[in-house]
């Protein structure tokens, strides 16, 4: 569809009341965009786009992203990006795979990449990769009560998901198309030795996958994605419904007959797969082999579809990111009244001397708030710390990478001196933040609701902020007065010297009471 015509689409859909979606899944072999809305609860397609841009090809020895690899995706970027200028950026979500988890210059890329597109864009886990392949190619399928395996195999790595309704378990292993066939058949060139090889290196990968699935495989079995589509167009050609293991040995005996990938030339299979068809190959052969899978049925639906459905879901207050919140504030048995009184006073805060209120941000400092203290559950010592671990590290369905490492290190920094953090993916601290949610914790540190009438903050120069408050109430809570004049000397000795001041208010006049004045 042309850009006129998507222009009419889009204004068209959003008279009506149908949201306008676009997803972009920036993957390590191709990148794909999605334009979609919904109509009577069913996803419609507005517009689609696919360029194979290769980017795990462009990795180094040292795991840096190549000038050129790095050009082709910003060119591709380009006119994705003519789709994506006129939409909000809360209807855009565009994800970086496991190219751009692993690659050592991926900050100095994305920089690129987010300027380039006019959007930002979310590095995610293979597990959140998993989980929305799942929720997408779920939306293609029958519903029912049985349960199904969803297996994609990507450029840099494949996933695995036991589901039924909803994702039951999810697996993200690192071993994709275009890694594989670097690996293995350096140059292009193929030889059944070095196939071999590859299968076994991938059967290694799976070991124990099949007693995690629960040893018999579900009859419902769906791939989807770049090779598994491919190697299913291959199979249709010759008049085969499902992949099965002989349909894919006969692919094996076919290919191998080639000297090179330049030479591969087999009914079905497109131009721009057969370089990285192999490895492909080998890994979803290792896949049928290890878990002994009978037939596998192709979806047309991937993890793009899974992002229209959760940006959907988000548009429509059904964040999975909430859900994910609520399950990590139970399992770590968060004190709930004490989460919400911290997350109030911290928004509260922030909405005062924030530029845009209305951002996301609120958001994620009221959930930096509700975990700030799962930490508590490991040690009472330095609870800070194993709470910004846990937040950095664990799999959080629905958060991206950058989400995980400012939820991180806003709870690293809610008390005593501040840290730093391993950053990657473009991360900077927000202090502003840090310092509504510290602020937060000292007025709520008796657990109790006991707030000054008088609250307010602003920033008043370079690096310089003002809390004001009643002076009645700061003379009956000498504790939280200390506590201040404490959090003052924290900033000052911040690289930057920053300045809190606290102001004090009586009746009809004002007075400078704090420490910390410059």
């Amino acid at each position: 569809m042309g850009k006129l015509q998507w222009g009419r689409a889009l204004q068209n859909t959003d008279d009506n009341n149908e949201p306008t979606y676009l997803a972009l899944d920036l993957g390590s072999n191709s990148f794909h965009l999605v334009l979609a809305t919904f109509r009577e609860g069913k996803m419609v397609r507005l517009d689609q786009r696919k360029e194979t841009v290769r980017l795990a090809s462009g990795l180094d020895d040292n795991g840096n992203l190549s000038d050129e690899a790095q050009e082709r995706a910003l060119e591709t970027l380009r006119g994705f990006s003519t789709l994506a200028v006129d939409l909000p950026s809360s209807r855009v979500r565009a994800v970086g795979t496991n190219t751009m988890r692993v690659a050592k210059n991926a900050s100095h890329f994305l920089r690129r990449a987010e300027a380039t597109l006019g959007h930002h864009i979310d590095i995610i886990s293979g597990i959140e990769e998993a989980r929305l392949i799942y929720l997408g190619v779920s939306k293609d399928l029958a519903t029912g009560d049985g349960k199904r395996v969803v297996i994609d195999i990507g450029g840099g790595s494949t996933e695995v998901v036991l589901g039924d309704t909803r994702p039951l378990w999810l697996e993200s292993l690192y071993m994709g198309c275009v890694s594989y066939s670097r690996r293995f058949f350096p140059e292009g060139k193929l030889k059944p030795r070095a196939y071999a090889k590859a299968v076994r290196a991938a059967r290694r990968e799976l070991m124990g996958l099949s007693g995690k699935l629960g040893y018999a495989m579900p009859d419902e079995v769906v791939g989807s994605s770049g090779t598994i589509r491919a190697l299913g167009s291959i199979l249709s050609a010759q008049g085969q419904q499902d992949i099965t293991l002989s349909g894919l040995e006969g692919i094996r005996d076919a290919i191998l007959r080639f000297e090179t990938t330049e030479e591969i030339d087999i009914p079905g299979l497109s131009e721009d797969r057969a370089p990285v068809i192999v490895g492909g190959l080998a890994i979803l052969e290792a896949l049928f082999r290890e878990l002994n899978i009978a037939h596998m049925q192709v979806s047309e639906y991937a993890i793009r579809e899974g992002i229209i459905h959760d940006l959907a879901g988000r548009f429509h207050h059904r964040d999975k990111r909430q859900e994910t919140l609520e399950g990590m504030m139970k399992s770590y048995q968060v004190d709930l009244q004490q989460a919400q009184r911290v997350g109030s006073i911290a928004v509260r805060l922030w909405q005062q001397i924030s530029l845009d209120p209305q951002s996301g941000d609120c958001e994620i400092l009221r959930w930096a708030a509700n975990l700030h203290e799962i930490g508590l559950a490991l040690s009472h010592a330095g609870y800070q710390k194993h709470g910004a671990y846990i937040l950095q590290h664990a799999d959080m369905p629905g958060f991206s990478r950058q989400e995980q490492q400012l939820l991180g290190f806003l709870v690293l920094n809610h008390r005593r001196k501040f840290r730093g953090i391993d950053a990657n993916y473009g991360f900077e601290p927000e202090w502003g933040m840090v310092l509504c949610l510290r602020l937060a914790c000292i007025f709520s540190r008796s657990r109790r609701d006991n707030l000054p009438g008088k609250l307010a903050l602003r920033i008043a120069g370079v690096r310089r902020f003002e809390l004001e408050l009643d002076q009645a109430w700061l003379d009956d809570n000498p504790l939280v007065r200390d506590d201040l004049k404490t959090e003052a000397r924290y900033w000052k000795r911040l690289e930057g010297k920053f300045n809190l001041i606290t102001i004090a208010t009586a009746p009809g006049a004002e007075q400078q009471a704090g420490d910390g004045a410059s």
